[in-house]
């Protein structure tokens, strides 16, 4: 596709309202079969699948050490233990499956909506009998290049909606091994409660944005921010201290969830984003950065437009993000035990955001 055809500015103004749809459609249907248990955030939907698999107190669960700092609320609330192994610039895992230490599950991410290669951790898991669990927060609609659906290539799968779909919360665990499908608990009740002060403004502040424009909502955004900070001292609530360690208090998902993925039309938000990443592409083709990925194949649907920067040349490349009123934000929020020796790569990702 020619950026240069791409309506940018109509694109743009979609990052703050995605267009709707009015075709039904169920996320079973996408995934091919019914072993789905809805929560509000990924990390209860990863805390439930590996109960279902059998992880026990002190069995160990290999993760990536470019993650965020998040998820190991799940591992650790259920008393397992986090081992780390080491991932490219690439973002490829680069530590051959041989020289992988015993535990009892792998953990394969696919980084902002690209398929993670599969065939070293397979290769893992046929030595050790280990389960292949396969992070697909930011993949919603993607494939890999063989046409499958990421999230349903391990034994089980974790999709983070609300990273995709404008909700309040909303993730599913996907279990496509039918064994572990065997002990899968009952779906929770979905939460009926008040949506949160804070998505009400933010769904007010979308509606605006086909009349204001993005330049607009971007003032808007930070003048909330700024109140915010006024009443909680951070215009963004930064990770709690605890938060490698006690999950979120309320698993239950959001009561319209489903409504919500409904009102989603799927083909024009799969080119939305890949018109998106074409775009921003080409805007920062000849600027000091570098993008993470070298080619956006066919089948990949982008979370964001990820690229490497640091230092003044990232001054440059805000300037010119801010021009178009597009939003970034560095990912992710490293491990407390990762930071210190953390390659430099794992510290200079940005992304350029195609959700707000």
């Amino acid at each position: 596709m020619d950026g240069s055809v791409i309506n940018y500015k109509r694109r743009i103004q979609q990052i703050y309202l995605p267009p709707c749809g009015n075709k039904y459609w169920r996320f079973e249907d996408i995934i091919g079969h019914n072993n789905i248990r809805y929560f509000s955030f990924g990390r209860h939907a990863l805390a439930e699948g590996l109960i279902a698999s059998d992880i026990c107190k002190g069995d160990k669960v290999l993760i990536p050490g470019f993650i965020c700092r998040d998820l190991l609320s799940a591992i650790n609330s259920i008393g397992s233990v986090p081992i780390y192994y080491e991932v490219g610039k690439d973002l490829n895992i680069s530590t051959a499956p041989e020289d992988l230490p015993d535990a009892k599950a792998i953990l394969a991410v696919n980084y902002f909506g690209f398929a993670q290669n599969l065939s070293p951790f397979r290769e893992y898991c046929n030595r050790t009998g280990a389960i292949l669990i396969e992070d697909n927060a930011h993949g919603l609609f993607s494939k890999d290049e063989d046409g499958r659906l990421l999230g349903t290539r391990g034994d089980i799968g974790i999709f983070s909606l609300r990273k995709t779909v404008p909700i309040p919360d909303g993730a599913a665990l996907v279990v496509n091994n039918p064994d572990i499908a065997y002990n899968l608990k009952p779906q929770l009740p979905f939460n009926s409660k008040h949506k949160a002060f804070s998505f009400k403004i933010k769904q007010g502040l979308r509606r605006l944005a086909p009349l204001i424009g993005p330049t607009s909502m971007q003032s808007a955004i930070s003048a909330v921010r700024f109140l915010r900070k006024l009443r909680t001292g951070h215009e963004i609530e930064p990770s709690q201290p605890d938060a490698e360690f006690i999950l979120p208090e309320n698993p239950l998902p959001c009561s319209k969830l489903f409504s919500y993925l409904f009102s989603i039309d799927i083909n024009e938000e799969i080119k939305r984003r890949i018109e998106l990443y074409i775009w921003v592409d080409m805007l920062l083709k000849d600027m000091p950065c570098t993008p993470v990925f070298k080619t956006l194949y066919e089948q990949v649907v982008p979370y964001g437009y990820p690229f490497y920067s640091s230092g003044m040349t990232l001054i440059k490349i805000k300037k010119v993000l801010k021009n178009y009123a597009i939003r970034y934000f560095q990912w992710p929020d490293l491990p407390n035990v990762i930071i210190s020796s953390a390659p430099e790569h794992y510290k200079t990702i940005w992304v350029v955001s195609f959700l707000w």
